[in-house]
């Protein structure tokens, strides 16, 4: 049976953990959740059985312990002009073992623990077309079987000390909050940070800032979670529902000097007040658009801060 479970930190990450085979024999077939399109309402998930599929060469048979969803994996359920998703296998993140390798694999092993990629061949370089064309769970074939086939560029392994649960939420929220703070921007001790919501990326994000010894200021529309965001690294927490001006507040509480970085995942109805509370010389990192994504961004801020 498919078990439904919350991550403990603020309740945001969604997991399902398949039932598990008692011997080490693989079954001849295989449950998997799949899109199924619906007339004029767009797709709702459907689960479905199917032969156990064969890696082929460079690919590997994962054994899916835990899988996590994300906001993208909910908006394919949305209608889509031009493209049909029926029968696509949904999510993209996933953790598990290794029980089939295919000819060629050279980077891993059976029994190999893993977690899934995001994307299906990026492994260097700068973003292209092709790259990013190969999301797991959209266009590309997902995760949310009982045992999935991915390539070898598709998987990592899942670093020790980690549960099934724990490595799932990496590929995506974790990976993105990365970059979107000490990945690229270089966090300094004592920098601001100013965080929305409270969702995966943005808990990651709090908590890889506060590891750096940054002040990480959270917005949230709940005072709950905010208390919680405190409790997990936060310093200062806005409710942008009793202070809609919430930029306002960001300058007041740090004297006028603004959030040296910004991780954004509204979009287009927080854009105006992220630029407003950026610091001169600060980083705005966009990583979401929870409100839409044709929102748009005051050119005189950037050109004044930069």
């Amino acid at each position: 049976m498919w078990i439904l479970a919350f991550i403990a930190t603020l309740g945001l990450e969604l997991l399902y953990a398949p039932s598990l085979h008692a011997d080490s024999a693989l079954p001849q077939t295989t449950r998997r959740v799949v899109l199924e399109k619906l007339e004029n309402e767009g797709y709702r998930w459907q689960l479905v059985q199917a032969p156990l599929p064969q890696p082929g060469d460079h690919q590997v048979l994962v054994r899916v312990h835990a899988v996590a969803i994300n906001h993208g994996d909910l908006e394919l359920l949305k209608p889509h002009e031009g493209r049909d998703y029926a029968g696509l296998i949904v999510a993209s993140d996933a953790a598990g073992d290794v029980v089939g390798v295919g000819p060629g694999v050279e980077t891993v092993g059976m029994g190999a623990r893993v977690t899934s990629l995001y994307f299906r061949d990026w492994t260097d370089g700068p973003p292209n077309e092709e790259k990013l064309a190969g999301a797991l769970g959209g266009p590309v074939d997902g995760v949310l079987g009982d045992y999935v086939v991915l390539d070898e560029t598709a998987i990592a392994p899942l670093p020790e000390g980690l549960s099934y649960e724990e490595g799932a939420t990496l590929p995506t929220a974790g990976l993105t909050a990365w970059m979107a703070t000490i990945g690229q921007v270089g966090i300094q001790k004592g920098d601001v940070v100013l965080v929305q919501g409270t969702g995966g990326v943005s808990v990651f994000a709090l908590q890889f800032a506060a590891a750096a010894g940054a002040r990480v200021i959270v917005t949230s529309s709940s005072d709950a979670k905010l208390s919680r965001a405190r409790a997990i690294g936060a310093h200062d927490g806005i409710n942008y529902k009793s202070v809609p001006a919430w930029s306002a507040r960001v300058l007041e509480l740090t004297g006028e000097h603004g959030a040296d970085v910004i991780v954004d995942v509204g979009g287009r109805e927080t854009l105006e007040q992220s630029v407003k509370s950026l610091a001169y010389l600060g980083t705005l990192s966009i990583v979401g658009g929870l409100s839409g994504y044709d929102g748009s961004i005051p050119a005189l801020g950037p050109m004044a801060l930069s």
